[in-house]
């Protein structure tokens, strides 16, 4: 599903083949959304558990302040 970002009155409007997503949100929040969608679309589920990657960073810092 390909995910589209327009400029519209100096906001960004989000859309996909299936409709509009998000009117005036920023650039930012626009490509945070636009990964949101291409990840929902390639199989990630939203659980509410934090990432891999973010447990290893967290265990690492754990680590560092013990010595």
């Amino acid at each position: 599903m390909p995910v589209s970002i327009k400029k519209t009155d100096g906001k960004y409007r989000v859309s996909t083949p299936h409709g509009v997503k998000s009117k005036g949100s920023t650039l930012k929040n626009a490509m945070a959304q636009k990964r949101l969608l291409n990840a929902v679309e390639h199989g990630w589920r939203p659980t509410g558990k934090p990432s891999q990657m973010a447990m290893r960073k967290h265990v690492m810092k754990m680590r560092v302040k013990k010595k």
